[in-house]
């Protein structure tokens, strides 16, 4: 496969502002794979990183993205050719490469490993014709699985099929999602009824996509007569006593309040969704020893979870809302994403 001298990328200067330029295209060192991107989901982490007010996601590079779908272009000098060819279908992800052998890495903890280097925040990213990926790490993409459909899942929908798992809810359980129609929550709806949850979902004006996904209820969160937020609505939902387990895939305080008044006696709280500004969650020593209440959070799952995540799409079970974008609206997507107007998921076509 021919690989271009210069190629496209999305690039972010010192200012924040975000121009498609031609760049050098990046040669892959060791044990590195060169990929030539065909779609690149953005997520609400991509805003994190451009905004840059978050201090544990500030960027060390200017190619932002993460969830990229595509080919091997070429192959590092250490790669092992018996598992990786030219060709090969790859995910670029969240997460770069780990060490393997510290105390995160052993208990299954991965993601959390102090020497994580994450893809758009400490390696260029998706935002682009050609990024690395590297083949210690790498995950293959599943055949029947187009890359169009597979790119969302590499972030957004691991992280809710994660926290799902963490969750650790029976079948026949009341799960909310808050942000239940955007780029996380749409397909946190999908997981849950495929793990056999009744699903309450939250957002505002979303309420027919969520039906659509097969939510059980819907709350419109700025719909009149929430005095109490949404406890009340959610309560009434969830046969009167309060959902078993709660998704925060919004970046939105006011979500991790009420759902701290919502749960059920020995419900679960799954933080996802990071608000712009330092926000405590409003829980006392009470919620957990009088309630039973759990605190669960993640950020992404690891390659096992990945590739878990990709067979429900490849059984039909779950089927991402996309729209596709192109590389020169990605600050055009960010804003959709702070305003919370995005419905599903925008991915980005690159080849």
């Amino acid at each position: 496969m021919a690989v271009p001298e210069s190629s496209a990328a999305a690039i972010r200067d010192d200012q924040g502002k975000i121009t498609v330029q031609q760049r050098p295209t990046p040669k892959p060192e060791k044990t590195q794979l060169l990929v030539k991107v065909h779609y690149s989901g953005v997520c609400a982490t991509d805003v994190h990183i451009a905004r840059g007010l978050i201090p544990y996601l500030r960027p060390k590079v200017a190619v932002g993205g993460h969830e990229g779908t595509g080919v091997i272009a070429a192959l590092g000098p250490d790669v092992d050719a018996s598992k990786w060819s030219v060709g090969d279908r790859v995910a670029v992800r969240w997460v770069h490469i780990v060490c393997g052998t510290c105390e995160s890495c052993t208990t299954g903890h991965e993601n959390l490993c102090a020497g994580r280097k994450l893809a758009g925040k400490d390696i260029d990213g998706t935002f682009a014709e050609y990024a690395i990926a590297d083949s210690a790490y790498a995950v293959r993409l599943p055949e029947n699985v187009g890359d169009a459909e597979a790119a969302p899942i590499l972030c957004a929908g691991v992280t809710v099929y994660k926290a799902l798992k963490i969750a650790n809810l029976r079948k026949g359980s009341w799960v909310s999602i808050a942000g239940a129609g955007g780029g996380l929550g749409h397909l946190a709806v999908q997981y849950a009824k495929a793990l056999g949850l009744k699903v309450v979902a939250l957002d505002a004006n979303k309420k027919d996509l969520c039906l659509s996904l097969g939510a059980d209820a819907y709350v419109d969160v700025l719909a009149p007569g929430h005095d109490d937020g949404c406890v009340g609505a959610v309560v009434a939902a969830t046969d009167g006593v309060g959902a078993h387990g709660a998704l925060i895939c919004a970046s939105s305080g006011i979500a991790y309040a009420d759902a701290v008044k919502y749960l059920r006696k020995s419900g679960v709280l799954v933080c996802i969704g990071l608000p712009l500004k330092p926000t405590p969650i409003p829980v006392l020593p009470e919620d957990f020893v009088a309630r039973g209440l759990r605190l669960e959070g993640t950020s992404t799952g690891d390659r096992t979870d990945t590739a878990e995540a990709l067979e429900f799409v490849a059984r039909g079970e779950v089927k991402p809302q996309i729209v596709e974008r192109k590389l020169g609206e990605i600050e055009a997507i960010l804003e959709e994403i702070e305003k919370g107007t995005v419905h599903g998921k925008s991915v980005i076509k690159l080849a």
